[in-house]
């Protein structure tokens, strides 16, 4: 398998996905308390050149050719947080133009407050943002942000990417007992939700 894919896996929102690793491990805006991959070990906000972009669609391309199995998704979604790429979004166009195949990202969605992260992924086929808090304190339990984010900013720019983004957008929610399953959380992250109208939304216990 080339460097930057692994895969094919079968996922229960995207069917037969081929998955890209684009960001360096554990390279995240969040340090989420139930991440399988342990604390994250760069803890960053700025977004940077990890790899060559067209590295990465080549090797999305070669891995593309040598699978005899069907892919019904090329999909972002790295040991880290995929829109700290700067190239993602030259990567997604090329290959949506290269492959034939949708393209899905998969981002905890922290630096949609940026311009140029939202007009980045808005080529994506799918786009699949995590949503497990939406009042200061439980966010900062729970996903443990970089210092300089805002929660604030971050919601405001996944409302105004919902309204933009062309796409298919779905939400995914991970409750952790004792931090975010009291009912009042729950009831605002469900008003929240009904504001961006996913296509569907996912809970993750």
């Amino acid at each position: 398998m080339p460097r930057f894919t692994f895969g094919p896996v079968r996922s229960r929102r995207l069917g037969i996905s081929l998955g890209v690793n684009n960001v360096p491990y554990k390279t995240c805006t969040y340090s989420c308390i139930y991440c399988q991959l342990g604390r994250t070990t760069n803890l960053t906000i700025e977004r940077r050149e990890f790899y060559k972009w067209e590295e990465v669609v080549e090797s999305v391309v070669r891995s593309v050719e040598e699978l005899e199995s069907r892919i019904d998704y090329v999909t972002f979604v790295p040991d880290g947080e995929p829109l700290l790429d700067k190239n993602i979004g030259l990567e997604i166009e090329a290959i949506k133009k290269k492959t034939g195949i949708p393209v899905a990202v998969i981002t905890n969605a922290s630096l949609l407050f940026m311009d140029e992260c939202r007009r980045d992924v808005a080529e994506a086929n799918v786009v699949s943002l995590k949503l497990d808090a939406v009042s200061e304190e439980v966010w900062k339990k729970v996903n443990r942000p970089h210092p300089k984010l805002k929660l604030g900013e971050i919601l405001s720019g996944v409302v105004e990417f919902s309204k933009e983004y062309r796409g298919r957008l779905i939400t995914e929610t991970m409750l952790v007992k004792g931090f975010n399953d009291e009912r009042r959380e729950l009831e605002k992250i469900a008003s929240f939700l009904r504001v961006l109208s996913p296509y569907k939304a996912y809970i993750s216990i």
